[in-house]
């Protein structure tokens, strides 16, 4: 092997670099070939940008796909990680689809799925058959008489269905709704179990201005005909994503639990909407008064309290007097030997400590402003002004009341 030298000259000495060994090159060529034997297989492939997509802030699964089919620069597994991902993320955002000819709004969820790409819409009883990469509805058709609840369930179904769509239009800017039977959808008459489910769903997408947010609540009202109670569990996913010169992700969920008693059709409707309309307006209040004590109490605490030489710097009278005597006289440097030394290393010290300080304010604010975006697109998505609610007159008397 020829010796060879590599020279450099850094100031007034001299660098010489020897040639790497023989044994040192050939560990270098072993850890290549071993790297590129590793390579990531197909399955490894697929299963990330699965995971990507599905983990997508509401409305922003497209953005993510774009961008994830030019990094892979494999047409086949980012075709195979959409088909799979697309449906699954879908339905747990419950998105909504518009039908053809304005037949109305499906929303896209596990409860009202018949196969994988046909959704039943219990309201206008017809199916959508849905494209999910593409997110539109392709076509629709009348639904049969087995994927329809019957006409005793139907009735307690349709009274809380329109229920639900006058308090969601009160309270949601852009919220849809609608109301499935999971369970029991053949019972004919009074004897038979069987279980209501309430979606409600509402997105307030903004990409043009950073901030995008969702609302999903599930309620599942399970009517128990022996003890004549209602059952009903709900819960409220919130989400909202800020991404100006940062990104700002809220993920907030709640479960309750009441219940009710049994009625008739129109008064079980007019209880139940009451106590979902409870639930969620305290939910929503709660979270705002959280977040507006964030910038005063969490991130308070997260910022350090005093520099590194544990004292207060003065901001409020830099304007009033000398820096440099004060200093002087707080060190008691005077005209001593060591004076201007002991002045310029604790001068550079404020000066970084005023960079530091400057910096925190910064981020402080950045906060501040993220938090109120949050709010803004969660006030915004949830209208959590006071409602009339309405009641029912089998509500006056002293023994039923609308929440047990």
């Amino acid at each position: 092997m020829t010796n060879v030298t590599l020279q450099a000259i850094a100031g007034d000495n001299n660098l010489i670099l020897s040639p790497p060994s023989f044994a040192l090159v050939k560990a270098m060529a072993d850890e290549e070939n071993e790297l590129q034997e590793t390579e990531l297989s197909y399955d490894q492939k697929k299963e990330i940008a699965k995971w990507f997509l599905l983990n997508a802030p509401a409305g922003e699964i497209n953005y993510v796909a774009k961008d994830l089919k030019e990094v892979l620069s494999d047409e086949e597994v980012y075709n195979e990680a959409a088909m799979e991902a697309f449906p699954v993320y879908n339905k747990s955002h419950m998105i909504c689809l518009e039908m053809p000819s304005r037949a109305g709004d499906v929303i896209i969820s596990s409860y009202s799925e018949i196969t994988e790409n046909e959704y039943l819409d219990p309201r206008t009883a017809q199916v959508a058959i849905v494209d999910h990469v593409k997110q539109i509805c392709t076509k629709v058709r009348p639904a049969y008489d087995e994927e329809l609840p019957s006409s005793y369930i139907e009735e307690f179904r349709s009274a809380l269905d329109a229920e639900i769509q006058r308090y969601v239009s009160e309270s949601y800017p852009k919220g849809v709704s609608t109301v499935n039977c999971t369970k029991g959808k053949d019972a004919d008459g009074p004897g038979m179990d069987f279980e209501l489910v309430v979606i409600i769903t509402a997105r307030k997408l903004s990409p043009q201005n950073f901030c995008n947010g969702s609302w999903r609540s599930v309620w599942n009202i399970d009517f128990q005909d022996e003890s004549q109670v209602l059952d009903i569990k709900g819960k409220v996913q919130v989400g909202a994503h800020y991404f100006e010169e940062g990104n700002v992700e809220l993920d907030a969920k709640k479960e309750f639990q009441d219940s009710t008693i049994f009625q008739s059709a129109d008064d079980c409707a007019i209880a139940i909407a009451n106590i979902i309309r409870h639930h969620e307006t305290e939910y929503l209040g709660a979270l705002e008064v959280a977040y507006s004590k964030l910038p005063d109490n969490t991130f308070k605490d997260l910022r350090r309290k005093l520099p590194v030489t544990r004292t207060l710097f003065p901001w409020q009278n830099t304007l009033q007097f000398s820096l440099t005597r004060e200093v002087e006289k707080e060190l008691g440097l005077g005209n001593s030997r060591n004076g201007a030394f002991g002045l310029k290393i604790h001068l550079k010290s404020n000066v970084q400590q005023t960079s530091i300080y400057k910096r925190q304010k910064k981020n402080e604010c950045i906060n501040r402003a993220s938090l109120q975006v949050i709010s803004n697109v969660l006030t915004s998505v949830k209208d959590v002004r006071p409602k009339g609610t309405r009641d029912s007159s089998s509500f006056r008397s002293s023994d039923k009341q609308p929440f047990l």
